[in-house]
């Protein structure tokens, strides 16, 4: 068994499910009445944060090499009914 680094995709999947954590416990306080500035200011800083830790340019690449392998894979079985 090898040890592989995490993708980007699975790495952008879990910062989206700890960020959906902190946007979840802001509007069950929100809806409690308990919030305040603080509160407000650590979610737009939790919003901030979000937007740097993902990696769009290697997520858009890993997306369009998962493309183009299921349309080499699609070729190939075509061409294998001749």
């Amino acid at each position: 068994m090898t040890i592989q680094a995490p993708s980007a995709e699975s790495t952008f999947a879990l910062t989206l499910e700890q960020f959906v954590k902190k946007a979840d416990d802001f509007l069950q306080n929100y809806y409690a009445g308990g919030n305040d500035d603080e509160t407000m200011r650590g979610m737009v800083k939790a919003i901030k944060e979000l937007h740097l830790e993902i990696d769009e340019e290697a997520i858009e690449a890993e997306f369009q090499l998962h493309c183009d392998r299921k349309d080499l894979e699609a070729d190939y079985y075509d061409s294998a009914w001749f």
